[in-house]
């Protein structure tokens, strides 16, 4: 595999064109050998924190996907506005990752290294992630403005995904500093969003008579 192709598979597997994909299933001895020890290790968190936790490590994933983003970059951008969307995407997931494992550490019932995923789920988010990585690989995938349109409704999917993730969380965390924290990482969410849909409404989509809506 060449290193243009890896990338490509990398990306699309975890930027999120598949849904905010989780790569790598592993064998079924370490699936359940890692369910074992977070079990373990979970026990002592209350219901409540257990379920914000799983929240948390959904949210981490998540912004470790975006932070990735930057690898579009090297395979297929071919327009400044696109460039300027996966850069602005790649900042937030980064920031937003290194503002939770801060927080990981400064909140000792917070967790974000917990899998809540089941199994077949993260499976199907695999071959998904695998199917659209080889359809816009390199040479023998498709490119132009078909590829940038995907790339961000992908975007767009990921974001809002994450945005109400956010909300949601913050609705059922109790902590109040948690909760400012989750709705203040909500209003950049929706407006990189925002962004995503002006562009795609500006030059991707199409009207009936085939020209861009405006």
């Amino acid at each position: 595999m060449t290193n243009s192709l890896l990338r490509t598979v990398l990306t699309f597997a975890l930027v999120g064109l598949a849904g905010c994909a989780t790569i790598g299933a592993g064998s079924k001895e370490e699936s359940i050998s890692k369910a074992a020890n977070e079990h373990t290790s979970t026990l002592q968190l209350s219901k409540e924190r257990l379920m914000l936790s799983e929240g948390y490590s959904l949210l981490y994933m998540d912004a470790a996907n975006l932070d990735l983003a930057k690898l579009l970059l090297y395979v297929k951008t071919e327009s400044n506005d696109l460039k300027k969307i996966v850069t602005d995407v790649a900042k937030f997931g980064g920031e937003l990752k290194k503002d939770l494992e801060r927080i990981a550490k400064d909140y000792p019932g917070v967790r974000i290294d917990l899998d809540p995923l089941p199994e077949i789920e993260k499976r199907k988010r695999t071959a998904i992630s695998k199917g659209r990585a080889l359809y816009f690989a390199p040479v023998v995938g498709r490119g132009g403005r078909e590829y940038e349109r995907t790339v961000l409704i992908g975007y767009s999917n990921g974001l809002n995904h994450e945005r109400h993730l956010c909300q949601v969380m913050a609705e059922a965390e109790p902590d109040a500093g948690l909760k400012k924290f989750l709705a203040e990482s909500e209003k950049p969410n929706e407006g990189l969003n925002d962004g995503v849909m002006a562009l795609l409404g500006k030059e991707y989509f199409k009207d009936g008579s085939g020209k861009a809506e405006k």
